[in-house]
């Protein structure tokens, strides 16, 4: 079947980029909260590496406090309360500064990348509500770099959200392709720099804009709509937040597991058949390889291999719908080198050699 061209999303961005700046800046500011990080200097003992700042504007004079931190996995939650009930209600800035690990009666804190909610009650019998989200990068420092692969990502699950993600330049462009309240198309769209790991995504929905045919072109706007917080685990796999004003001043936050979205018609491993070139980080020069002969050997393991079958690539699917790339494959060579990779994308493999050096497997031709 013939397939139309879909222009670049950087190109659907060129005028939402233009907006973005007046917009992001409302979107903060109608929070009311920010959070960051940053590093502690080290003072001749081990000491927790890492301090948190929450700041924003409160609704009233009565300022919250800290009231306790706790860790489940990566999932960072800080509460915080304001215990005095009558106050004039008049926003007024506040700060909070937290050592998340001191405050857990810890040392330090593993690396990796936290997942911060901040929930603060306005009142000394109210209900905590969450009041902001961020992601905190504290991987270590020879972490690998993730690249996203460009294309259509969608969620798990029978109400699937669909995203279509381009890197370049170290700017990660983010539509989501979604639907309003009355059931009508809304494509949203924003940008943001990209670390290896994460983004932080403000959405723009814009509107006003003319048809492809008229005889004038109409300036479209752009409004803030909602926040995208993205964390890669690899080229082809991410966990999302898409958060949003409640009307009370409290964010509503909803999570995604997203996966890199193959083309309809590539439901099983034959679709990583082709041309790849390896990559070794610590080798001077590329290999070749023609993977065309492909093997179901069971419902969640395919093998590609060359014609003489001298090299051989074993992946793994995990317990995921069909069609979604691999979550694992390991590369045997002529000279009985292996190599195994733990991102796996359409385009592209990355993981490491027996040794621990860098390999990557990049797509040439299908």
């Amino acid at each position: 079947m013939h397939r139309l061209p879909l222009p670049k999303l950087s190109h659907c961005l060129a005028l939402a980029s233009a907006l973005l700046a007046g917009a992001s800046a409302f979107a903060q500011s109608a929070s009311g909260v920010t959070m960051s990080a940053s590093e502690l200097a080290p003072s001749g003992a081990l000491l927790p590496s890492w301090n948190l700042s929450i700041s924003g504007q409160w609704p009233s004079q009565c300022l919250p406090a800290l009231n306790s931190v706790t860790l489940d996995g990566n999932d960072l939650r800080v509460d915080a309360r304001a215990v005095l009930d009558l106050c004039e209600h008049r926003s007024t800035p506040f700060s909070i500064e937290v050592n998340p690990a001191l405050a857990l009666r810890r040392v330090t804190l593993p690396s990796g990348v936290y997942h911060v909610s901040f929930f603060a009650a306005d009142g000394a019998q109210a209900q905590p509500k969450l009041r902001a989200f961020a992601l905190v990068d504290r991987s270590a420092s020879g972490a690998a770099a993730l690249l996203p692969e460009a294309g259509f990502w969608s969620s798990d699950g029978g109400d699937r959200t669909l995203l279509s993600l381009e890197l370049q330049d170290g700017q990660l462009s983010a539509a989501l392709l979604s639907y309003d309240a009355d059931g009508q198309p809304a494509w949203l769209f924003g940008s943001a720099p990209f670390d290896g790991r994460i983004a932080h995504v403000s959405m723009l929905r814009l509107s006003g804009g003319s048809t492809p045919f008229a005889p004038a072109a109409a300036v479209p706007r752009g409004d803030a709509a909602m926040t995208l917080d993205l964390q890669f685990s690899t080229s082809a796999h991410a966990q999302a937040w898409l958060s949003r004003l409640r009307g009370d001043g409290s964010l509503q936050l909803r999570a995604l597991d997203i996966s890199r979205l193959p083309l309809a018609t590539s439901v099983d491993g034959s679709a990583w058949q082709g041309e790849w070139v390896l990559l070794n980080d610590a080798a001077d020069s590329a290999q070749r390889l023609r993977l065309g002969q492909f093997v179901a050997l069971d419902a969640r393991h395919f093998r590609l291999t060359s014609a003489d079958g001298a090299v051989v690539l074993d992946c793994e699917h995990a317990l995921a719908p069909a069609g979604l790339p691999p979550q694992s494959c390991s590369l045997r060579l002529a000279d009985g080198a292996t190599d195994r990779f733990d991102s796996v994308a359409i385009g592209r493999m990355d993981g490491t050699d027996a040794n621990g050096t860098a390999a990557h497997l990049l797509r040439v031709t299908p």
